[in-house]
């Protein structure tokens, strides 16, 4: 896929239950990399002379789930046109518009704005937006500080992300700097005061209002990994999301490490401890854990993890600003942590096949607290570089419900391009 003209050098870090596949996530705000370009000299020809890019995504979705006697089918198209203008003594300025159609219309499935209540839901509403909007100033490789509706992506999308697998992209409407530190460190940091959701603003839940900081600080190791700091503040207005406002305060390392010219390492380590702010009705002190280790050996890619977002049955580690998507199974059951928390233990076995990649992750679900058995899941991805900067994929998630949620299969085609 065509990176983004905006897209910079704080790369979320590969790994991790996050492999949703699909397309690449938008990297985070960070400091520009590389040689700095000339400037024009004068503010016309900055406005004009600027880089403009068109997304395109067509994607087919079935969803069959036990409880509902219709599947859920959607046809939809994801449409993103931006324009990104020169910088001017370190100013610039970036627009860019997303629509998603229901192509054949979108009586088939619950989009969660439709009505559509006796199908399960695909959450694809069709709709038309601004998706980022926002003025920039960037100075050298010191400061890259952003103010507007925009793309915020730290680490694996486990905290933070853009929820890039759905056709309406998480966007945030923040000031936002990334700044380069001593020591080889890179901060960033975020006042945010609304979350532009996925639901569109057809939907009542389509904005999440709040009063919100994010501070994330990270050191890369040449050769080994990255080591992250963050602190994520949520505190949300309104009632609808009072269960997210928390403060997680936490650290991550991950990475890989050559051990020959056909042999890589592969690990990663997270820890955060979360506690209730504003006015959250729950009483939470939870923590979150991650370790993973695997290998990657030529076309070979095997990986075993064991998650836990902690519960104790009147509360759970919560991460409602995640790519959730990309975590605990693509079917999409544990979108919200249920009270007893969750351990998911997985196995991930990765295989390239010329060009394309072939990937099957199998997830076991339990309870954090009280030792119920939630399910397991089975998820499997195929994607192909049909030509230059077209993408095609096949994608597959078969939940078997155990104590929890009810049994799910669900199905994706899609092609993707840029330019």
């Amino acid at each position: 896929m065509l990176a983004l003209p905006l897209a910079l050098s704080l790369p979320a870090l590969a790994g991790g239950p996050g492999d949703e596949g699909g397309p690449e996530p938008v990297p985070p705000a960070g400091p520009v990399s590389g040689p700095e370009e000339a400037e024009p000299d004068d503010l016309r020809s900055a406005l004009i002379g600027g880089d403009w890019w068109i997304r395109l995504r067509l994607r087919y979705e079935d969803v069959d789930q036990d409880g509902f006697d219709k599947d859920a089918h959607a046809l939809t198209l994801r449409t993103v046109l931006g324009y990104e203008t020169g910088a001017w003594h370190g100013l610039s300025a970036l627009l860019e518009f997303e629509d998603v159609s229901a192509i054949g219309g979108d009586d088939t499935y619950n989009s969660t704005v439709n009505g559509e209540t006796d199908r399960p839901v695909i959450a694809d509403p069709d709709s038309t937006e601004i998706n980022q909007v926002f003025l920039r100033y960037r100075y050298q490789e010191a400061l890259d500080a952003r103010l507007g509706r925009q793309y915020i992506v730290l680490d694996n999308s486990r905290f933070i992300g853009d929820v890039i697998w759905r056709q309406n992209q998480q966007t945030y409407d923040a000031a936002s700097a990334a700044f380069g530190l001593p020591l080889g460190l890179d901060g960033f940091y975020s006042y945010v005061a609304n979350v532009d959701r996925i639901n569109s603003e057809l939907s009542p839940i389509g904005d999440a209002a709040m009063d919100s900081h994010l501070l994330h600080l990270e050191r890369t190791f040449e050769g080994w990994g990255k080591l992250s700091l963050y602190d994520y503040y949520l505190d949300f207005e309104d009632a609808d999301f009072y269960y997210g406002s928390t403060n997680s305060l936490g650290a991550r390392f991950a990475g890989k490490h050559g051990l020959s010219d056909q042999l890589d390492l592969l690990y990663g380590l997270e820890l955060a401890n979360q506690t209730d702010v504003g006015d959250n009705p729950e009483d939470v002190s939870e923590m979150y854990r991650l370790a993973e280790l695997g290998a990657r050996l030529g076309i070979l890619t095997g990986k075993v993890g064991w998650e836990v977002l902690g519960g104790d049955g009147d509360a759970a580690f919560q991460t409602p600003l995640a790519t959730l998507h990309g975590f605990n199974g693509w079917a999409d059951k544990f979108l919200v942590t249920p009270d007893d928390g969750l351990e998911d233990l997985y196995l991930l076995l990765g295989l390239k096949i010329s060009k394309g990649d072939l990937k099957a992750v199998y997830h076991d679900f339990s309870a954090n607290e009280g030792g119920d058995e939630y399910g397991s899941e089975l998820d499997l991805i195929f994607t192909w570089p049909v030509a230059k900067d077209l993408t095609f994929g096949l994608k597959y998630a078969d939940y078997s419900a155990d104590d929890f949620a009810t049994d799910t299969r669900k199905a994706w085609a899609w092609l993707e391009t840029s330019f």
